[in-house]
């Protein structure tokens, strides 16, 4: 009865970890050392650290803190010196799993109660202060965003992705039935699409839209709740636009302020305006002055590629875009600074040179060619599932082509290496 109760805690603090976030980052960070501290103690078969896809990632981290010893000279390079814990963290996972999978023998669908708990209430929380301009807590919608628990962290949008492939695992891993629950779970990713939405963050909502494309194609169980969905959120998104609803104005940012950033204003003298006020302009003057996503973006861009030019095998080591602009004040004459280039491909390209590019294509590319190869094995179509939502989501989190936050950032890392850790584990269970 106390293995019980110890299995059940771990199982409830293993899938919660990532709700934490709504905590701070401290928090996350201290769950997940619990959880590293755990497979060291528990851990007895050497076996787990020959799995060629974790020795991968470790000769990934060994590359980012010798690259990082050689090439940055500040305290910059002190995070890098300990990359190597976020393979650490993905083994963690990937063994606690296997723990459970042999030792826990319980009901596990009650934590998907949980998360619905907490969803629920920030999408109640978000559409009081879309709608009223203030949350329960008081917060105001800033820079027209939405950030309901979040307050002045505009990061709701990219929570809630971040989140949803979790919350889709643990149906297929719960064995929960999708097709008895099919009207409720309609209503409910209705409403967290729409929440994405009004958050206002242009990334999060591009991720959500390939992320629902991803699963519509891939899973055939959530074609139809995923599509019905995708229907509320267009009405949703219309009925707000043509009658003006709410405190914010989302479609403007999605849409006419993106549309107006990457043709760099030509259109609009440097204020938002319909597209339909869009015509007879000269086609030269359009392709000059087209921005990748905007100004602010291209220049980073532009900077990061001549950063990259300087070291194009090794790059300016990790976190050496922020290094640069330190040591320039961040007044470059080329490009423009920042604290990183927003852009996963071009920061290892420019950060890592083209040993780093080499291990982010390949690792990318061996989730996708896996994600084809899934349906020629016999497993049961739950445990399918299960390594479909996983893959989709490493897809989703290392996509190249959109504006993304830091690749070395706390936070990011470790998701996305929590994330890797679920992979290896429903990895082993269909290809073993």
């Amino acid at each position: 009865m106390n293995n019980y109760f110890k299995n059940q805690f771990l199982y409830y603090f293993l899938f919660l970890t990532p709700l934490l976030f709504i905590l701070g980052i401290a928090v996350v960070e201290l769950s997940t050392l619990f959880l590293t501290l755990f497979f060291l103690y528990k851990n007895k078969n050497f076996n787990y650290y020959k799995d060629k896809k974790f020795l991968f990632l470790l000769f990934f981290a060994a590359y980012i803190a010798i690259n990082a010893f050689f090439q940055i000279h500040d305290n910059l390079k002190i995070s890098s010196f300990f990359f190597f814990r976020f393979a650490i963290l993905s083994l963690s996972i990937f063994f606690i799993l296997d723990f459970l999978t042999k030792n826990l023998k319980a009901n596990k669908n009650k934590i998907l109660f949980v998360f619905g708990f907490v969803f629920l209430f920030i999408f109640f929380d978000s559409g009081l202060q879309f709608f009223s301009g203030k949350n329960l807590f008081g917060f105001q919608i800033l820079n027209q965003r939405i950030s309901s628990v979040f307050g002045s962290e505009l990061i709701l949008g990219v929570f809630l992705l971040k989140l949803l492939p979790l919350f889709l695992y643990l149906f297929f891993y719960s064995n929960t039935e999708i097709e008895k629950n099919s009207f409720v779970l309609i209503f409910f990713f209705s409403l967290y699409f729409i929440t994405i939405y009004i958050a206002g963050g242009r990334t999060a909502f591009f991720l959500m839209l390939m992320f629902i494309i991803l699963i519509i194609f891939f899973i055939e169980n959530l074609r139809k709740i995923f599509s019905i969905s995708i229907l509320f959120l267009s009405i949703f998104i219309i009925f707000t636009f043509i009658f003006d609803l709410g405190k914010s104005n989302p479609s403007n940012r999605m849409f006419i302020k993106t549309f107006n950033q990457i043709t760099n204003n030509i259109f609009s003298g440097g204020k938002d305006i319909s597209l339909k006020e869009v015509n007879n302009i000269e086609k030269d003057k359009i392709i000059k002055n087209i921005k990748i996503f905007s100004t602010d973006h291209d220049g980073h861009y532009t900077l990061a590629y001549d950063l990259f030019k300087n070291n194009p095998i090794f790059g300016v080591g990790p976190k050496g875009f922020r290094y640069f602009c330190r040591s320039v004040e961040y007044d470059s004459p080329i490009g423009i600074c920042s604290t990183h280039p927003h852009n996963f491909l071009i920061q290892i390209l420019s950060e890592t040179g083209l040993i780093g590019l080499f291990f982010y294509f390949y690792g990318l590319f061996f989730v996708i060619y896996k994600l084809f190869k899934v349906n020629l094995k016999n497993n049961p179509i739950n445990e399918k599932n299960c390594f479909l939502v996983i893959s989709i989501a490493l897809i989703i989190n290392f996509f190249p082509f959109v504006p993304n936050g830091n690749f070395f950032n706390n936070w990011i890392s470790i998701t996305s290496f929590y994330y890797i850790g679920i992979y290896l584990y429903s990895y082993k269970r269909i290809f073993s």
